[in-house]
């Protein structure tokens, strides 16, 4: 082995221990309440390598992004974790690490090419630069989260597209090679999350410098030598093309763009200003981090903060073309960070009114760790030893921050008390009423007297008071709620809740759940509520209507078709019923309750060998249907299978301890087996 590469196997090493010190703590974290549930612990498109979820990843809109590595990702952990926490922190880890590793590798190329005299010092330099970001605190939030599984996908792939062009331009015959692994990493990047829609853009500024490809005048972009530069790079732009119109289109569909609220000119460009100096401002001080960044007070005003930051902006970009001559990689490296930046800055606004955010700095480290690592590789050793130090200190930090997103309770509250908003308070009052805490219902009596047009602080204060036997607190909460404005998932709560009883209640109920229809988004999944609230009544004729217009709005909404069956089964209209639980196996979600009740139909008929199958397949997909192992526990029974029947009894019982049936049939079956 020569000296290069025990060197370079030195540094390699040195990334992956530094990375796995500085976050180890996340191991020990559980799942947080901030979209952990949505994405892993309630998401049944992750919990199977079968054919039909790879199908599901592929055409999924949930959460409003087009994400398949992603969720890709997330089942192979749950195919390897279950819903134990530290294999997927584990994994963000190694991801991370991995990037890191990648980066290295990029640094190499920037500084062999950077004027560096020595190799050793482009090697030092490109250590300091993948140290400095394996390190920083302002990875934690990808890290330490396991939803953010998307953007270190994203993050890992953008770094191996970015080394792969690199290294294409040296490549010589194994150019197109390299440019084709380039492009195949860039969408991989782009199927986990669209952070990096606008790497071409980067990609651009590195042909000008430092790989000199491409002049720096754009005029001279057509020489016939340049085409042969931007062929690669129209082909990184139509996959990004191809992957920000797949991602419009899922986000419309779930109504995550929130482009209808009446911003303003002001409030997106005072958002777009700060993100600009944010990421920089936490890369050389990353105090005061949080996981959610409130828009500022004096976003949608043209306030001297507005024209503050964008006079900073403007002089930075003047000062360093001014002197572009003298330090052309400074220029580039603002360049790049500017291309890189543009998706998150708010152009488009999607979920909640934020003003930054930690994660999304994960793709854009380039530019702070470049110049980190320029800074120091040419130095002397008490300059190398103030980067050590500095570079542990951003490592301690790390470590500190990890705490944060040690549970619920402590994410949210640690949340609130650094930035306190709508967001943070009810979710704080949420998790604390989650978790049997009566110091919650307070809190979100406050998140209402401090902000009443936060619909969902009355939604969640409704919820809270329903799951613990109030319903007419909670019919009371959602009533407040409604009289300071419309809104429809409080129409919608409150109409389920009355539609429940009989009567004008009734009435009442399901006038309320139209109201919300007419105007609400999520039509198909409120018109199978007013179904279920219609087959309760013993409506089916207008159950059966409703059921049908959910289906043609989402055919794959199979809680629809699930009960659909389960009120024609009412009927006695079993090959009907029959039709609509095959249509149910669509959704991952209802699959094993859709085989459930198939098989009580058939045992209802004394098909038991075909009953038998499908509470054997619903049990193999959610193993806590404890009725469904009873159901079959009878079957065997009956074939007198006693001992196996005992089982199925007794998996029931350990699932639900209270369940009679279960108790009586094994006393039953114990009885045979003592004979």
């Amino acid at each position: 082995m020569s000296a290069s590469t025990r060197e370079r196997l030195g540094i390699w090493l040195l990334i992956v221990a530094a990375s796995l010190a500085a976050f180890s703590p996340a191991l020990e974290n559980e799942f947080v309440g901030w979209d952990d549930g949505f994405y892993i612990l309630t998401n049944p498109g992750i919990r199977s390598l079968r054919g039909e979820n790879f199908a599901w990843m592929l055409n999924s809109t949930r959460g409003g992004l087009w994400q398949p590595l992603a969720w890709l990702s997330l089942a192979v952990d749950y195919a390897m974790f279950g819903f134990e926490p530290s294999g997927y922190h584990l994994t963000n880890i190694l991801l991370h690490a991995g990037a890191a590793l990648l980066l290295f590798a990029v640094g190499l190329e920037l500084f062999g090419r950077g004027g560096f005299r020595r190799h050793e010092d482009a090697a030092i330099a490109a250590a300091l630069c993948a140290l400095f970001f394996a390190v920083h605190p302002l990875r934690v939030e990808s890290v330490a989260w396991a939803t953010e599984r998307k953007g270190l996908l994203s993050g890992f792939f953008c770094a191996a597209a970015v080394l792969a062009h690199l290294r294409s331009a040296r490549a010589g015959r194994r150019r197109a090679a390299w440019e084709a692994g380039g492009l195949a990493a860039f969408a991989l990047s782009l199927s986990a999350k669209a952070a990096g829609l606008t790497l071409p853009l980067a990609l651009l500024v590195l042909e000008v410098h430092p790989l000199g490809r491409l002049p720096a005048d754009p005029r001279r972009w057509r020489e016939p030598a340049c085409r042969r530069v931007l062929v690669p790079i129209a082909a990184y732009l139509a996959l990004a093309a191809a992957a920000a119109s797949l991602n419009l289109v899922t986000a419309i569909n779930e109504d995550v763009i929130r482009d209808s609220l009446p911003l303003g000119a002001a409030w997106r460009l005072g958002k777009i200003l700060y993100g600009l100096c944010f990421y920089p401002a936490k890369t050389l001080w990353p105090g005061g981090l949080s996981p959610l960044y409130p828009p500022r007070a004096w976003f949608g005003s043209w306030s001297w903060e507005l024209f503050g930051f964008a006079a900073l902006i403007s002089s930075a970009a003047a000062l360093l073309l001014w002197r572009r001559r003298r330090f052309p990689a400074a220029l580039a490296a603002f360049a790049c960070y500017g291309a890189l930046i543009l998706p998150m800055l708010g152009f488009v606004q999607q979920g909640h009114l934020y003003a930054a955010g930690d994660r999304f700095s994960k793709a854009k480290p380039m530019q702070g760790m470049l110049l980190f690592g320029a800074a120091f590789a040419g130095a002397g050793r008490a300059a190398r030893g103030a980067a050590l130090v500095w570079l542990a200190a951003l490592g301690v930090a790390s470590w500190r921050q990890c705490a944060v997103w040690r549970d619920s309770i402590t994410f949210w509250s640690s949340t609130y008390a650094r930035e306190p908003g709508e967001v943070s308070l009810s979710a704080l009052a949420g998790v604390l009423v989650e978790d049997g805490r009566r110091e919650g219902l307070p809190l979100l009596e406050r998140a209402i007297a401090l902000y009443p047009k936060f619909s969902s602080n009355y939604e969640n204060l409704g919820i809270a008071l329903q799951s613990s036997g109030d319903e007419a607190g909670a019919r009371a909460v959602w009533r407040r709620g409604l009289a300071l404005a419309p809104n429809p998932l409080l129409e919608a709560r409150l109409g389920a809740s009355l539609a429940n009883e009989s009567g004008w209640r009734f009435v009442q109920g399901t006038l309320l759940m139209r109201a919300a229809l007419s105007q609400g988004p999520v039509v198909a999944a409120w018109r199978t509520d007013l179904a279920d609230a219609y087959v309760r009544a013993g409506h089916y004729d207008d159950a059966e209507r409703e059921y049908a217009v959910a289906v043609a709005l989402v055919p794959t909404l199979g809680r629809a078709w699930n009960n659909w069956g389960l009120s024609l089964a009412r009927r006695g209209r079993n090959e009907d019923a029959a039709l609509r639980y095959r249509a149910a196996l669509c959704d991952v979600g209802t699959r094993a309750q859709a085989h459930h009740n198939w098989g009580n139909l058939l045992l209802g008929v004394g098909r038991l060998a075909e009953a038998e199958r499908h509470y054997r397949e619903a049990l193999r997909i959610d193993p806590g249907l404890a009725q469904a192992s009873v159901n079959l526990g009878n079957i065997l029974a009956r074939r007198g299978l006693y001992r196996l029947a005992a089982q199925r009894y007794q998996a029931a019982l350990r699932r639900e301890p209270g369940l009679a049936e279960a108790r009586a049939n094994l006393a039953a079956v114990s009885r045979f087996l003592r004979r």
